[in-house]
């Protein structure tokens, strides 16, 4: 068998083993999905229950990411899930808050979610990559009240690039 079969065979069966999906430690709070038979990635957010009765409800997303290496933006904004009036109809009825984002042009390896916030309190994190790195953190706001809905599109990205030897 010439090398170039075997080089094309090694390639093709990389691309056959699938995705890599880094370990996070925000099982109750964060999931991976794919979109599109598998050709798209989303990561969706679901805050904590509450029992709150207030009229107004203020949610502060802060979201960071890391893909190991120098890359270019790998997240879209986080956006109200599964679309805005239906989370705030959701949020009405008692449902816990949701928000997603996009990965963008993943190739082999989801981004790594390395903390998660909501209104100032961390609700899980995991150890960030020791080597060359990007870091990329998103925020969204959320307001709704009860009489009237509104979702304040306030969906920031801070890309912070960080290249460690």
């Amino acid at each position: 068998m010439s090398s170039t079969v075997l080089v094309l065979l090694f390639l093709w069966l990389s691309s056959a083993l699938g995705l890599l999906v880094p370990q996070h430690y925000c099982d109750n709070h964060f999931r991976y999905a794919s979109n599109d038979g598998n050709r798209t990635y989303i990561g969706v957010f679901t805050a904590p229950e509450t029992r709150s009765r207030s009229l107004n409800i203020n949610l502060n997303w802060q979201v960071t990411f890391e893909m190991q290496g120098r890359r270019n933006m790998f997240v879209s904004p986080l956006v109200p899930y599964p679309s805005s009036e239906e989370a705030a109809v959701n949020i009405k009825n008692g449902e816990p808050a949701q928000v997603w984002v996009h990965f963008i042009n993943i190739t082999n390896e989801l981004p790594k979610l390395t903390s998660l916030n909501l209104n100032g309190q961390e609700l899980c994190h995991s150890a960030p990559y020791r080597l060359r790195k990007t870091r990329v953190t998103v925020k969204h706001h959320m307001y709704i009240t009860k009489t009237r809905t509104r979702i304040v599109p306030t969906t920031e990205v801070y890309p912070q690039l960080y290249s460690i030897e």
